[in-house]
């Protein structure tokens, strides 16, 4: 099958180092070199060359991350759908954790313009002793009379297997024509932000504490939750982009602060 994007990775640990032991991409698909954080992390950027998704585009993304390897993966900037007239756009992310490994995503806000239409289909095949963290966020785009929800659909599905059985199928189905300003529904907000984290870690106590610290920001919408794993997952509504990076970082300080005494990862892009 022939992808407009395509990218293949996998991640190994060598002489006490995690490492890009293979890498293939294809199409407007491309990466950056590995920078490594003082933590021995290494951290890539995806990077995509064509300007934005169009109609009929189709993505794939496979990492594999091996026993005892760790690695961050982030994007250069937005992804930005644009009119679907007749096929949409959809985009596959396969991630596989071996025992003891790490995975970090970090996505810029995905944007959608007028009558776009876009699904995504995300699977995580980890281990019990497995780390995985996860950040999307996603907003309308711009349109010359002002107006927010002008694209068609937005259909997420993420699954999550820990040691070969589903223990979280997490689906996000947008549809403008139901009219999302109403309650029950985003209620006034336009932006969504979500922050996966599954830790063995995780406990009461860190959950306790993210409440309180985001509790009192205005003028956005926070639910914090547990998952049947060990693990929680972060929803916020708002009205800008902004606000929820704000947001994600001073979770991901409390995350790295109570789960590895480490500062948190700086995922600027020079």
């Amino acid at each position: 099958m022939t992808y407009t994007g395509y990218l293949q990775l996998e991640v190994g640990k060598k002489h006490n180092r995690s490492v890009i032991s293979n890498s293939y991409f294809d199409g407007v698909f491309k990466i950056t070199r590995p920078t490594y954080l003082p933590d021995g992390l290494p951290l890539l950027t995806l990077i995509h060359v064509g300007g934005g998704y169009v109609d009929g585009d189709r993505y794939k993304t496979e990492v594999k991350i091996g026993d005892g390897a760790k690695f961050a993966l982030t994007t250069q900037a937005s992804t930005k759908v644009y009119k679907c007239l007749k096929h949409g756009v959809s985009q596959e992310m396969d991630y596989f954790l071996g025992n003891e490994s790490e995975l970090f995503l970090k996505q810029d806000s995905l944007i959608l313009y007028k009558d776009a239409d876009f699904r995504q289909y995300t699977n995580i095949y980890m281990k019990s002793s497995s780390v995985f963290y996860y950040t999307e966020i996603v907003t309308p785009g711009w349109s010359a009379d002002g107006l927010l929800f002008q694209y068609k659909k937005l259909a997420m599905k993420m699954k999550v297997y820990v040691d070969g059985r589903l223990e979280i199928f997490d689906h996000q189905l947008l549809k403008p024509c139901n009219q999302l300003e109403n309650i029950m529904q985003l209620e006034g907000y336009s932006h969504i932000g979500t922050l996966f984290i599954i830790h063995q870690e995780v406990n009461d106590e860190l959950l306790q504490e993210l409440r309180h610290t985001l509790k009192d920001i205005a003028d956005v919408r926070v639910g914090i939750s547990e998952l049947n794993v060990k693990g929680l997952v972060i929803r916020i509504l708002a009205c800008g982009t902004p606000v929820i990076e704000t947001i994600f970082s001073k979770c991901e300080k409390i995350l790295h602060d109570k789960l590895y005494k480490t500062e948190q990862i700086n995922w600027r892009k020079n």
